[in-house]
């Protein structure tokens, strides 16, 4: 009799460890499967939208007869939306001025170092995918769109499923430095990946070092100091995505 309760203890400690060993195995890989699945949405997604940003400037272009990817970003943040993309694009529902809540959570999006950001975009719209495109205008005249992949849901976090856009017009460039900045580089018209720099210099093109190191504002790095009149520390992290070949690496602050 006590053999037989002492083999069922020894059978119910074997299976108690077995459990254990299967749950932390299932952990194990589990956990870098769902992250896996998570980066590879992000990307996914935040092609997708860029795809349909350049579809509606398309179709602007022919129905206005006007040239593609000159923006007029000196337009109030309702009418650029409404010129540009709303009667091109296919919306859900919108999310004007003051009325943001249908759209983002409050606060709107965390940055990679976990700053609160509130009323960065204010005229939104929904995609059929649930995905939200946000408006934003700085102080400084510069346009610019976060995408939020997946809506309420999610980490809502710059650089993880929020992404940024940011539209650049060599006749409107922006007068926050001198021209010798700005005549270092070739910057072309139209959307850009990622966010701006102090300058208002689109990040993605910037040197690919230069946008996960420590010291570019707004770099996808947790600890690149924050633009003032930036997104948000993380913004450059779509122009990171665009020159890894729309892969997250292993230097990708995740």
């Amino acid at each position: 009799m006590f053999l037989k309760k002492r083999k069922a203890i020894t059978l119910l400690q074997t299976l108690l460890i077995v459990g254990i060993i299967f749950l932390a195995l299932f952990a194990l890989l589990a956990v870098p499967f769902y992250n896996s699945y998570k980066q590879k949405q992000a990307v996914t997604t935040y092609r997708m939208v860029y795809s349909a940003l350049q579809q509606a400037n398309r179709m602007y272009s022919i129905v206005n007869a006007r040239n593609p990817d000159e923006y007029d970003t000196t337009l109030p943040i309702n009418v650029f939306a409404e010129t540009y993309f709303t009667p091109y694009l296919t919306i859900d529902s919108y999310c004007k001025t003051g009325q943001q809540a249908g759209c983002w959570n409050n606060p709107q999006y965390k940055d990679l170092r976990n700053e609160k950001m509130f009323n960065k975009s204010l005229y939104s719209i929904i995609l059929p995918n649930k995905a939200v495109i946000g408006f934003h205008k700085n102080k400084n005249g510069l346009m610019s769109l976060l995408v939020d992949i997946n809506g309420h849901v999610g980490d809502n976090k710059l650089g993880r499923d929020v992404f940024a856009f940011y539209f650049y017009n060599n006749n409107i460039k922006p007068k926050i430095c001198s021209d010798e900045i700005y005549q270092k580089y070739s910057i072309k018209d139209g959307i850009h990946f990622g966010g701006y720099n102090e300058c208002g210099i689109p990040h993605d093109v910037l040197d690919y070092k230069v946008l996960f190191g420590e010291n570019l504002l707004d770099g996808c790095n947790k600890v690149a100091p924050i633009n003032e009149y930036g997104l948000g520390t993380g913004a450059a992290c779509g122009a990171l995505i665009n020159k890894s070949g729309w892969v997250i690496d292993k230097i990708y602050p995740w």
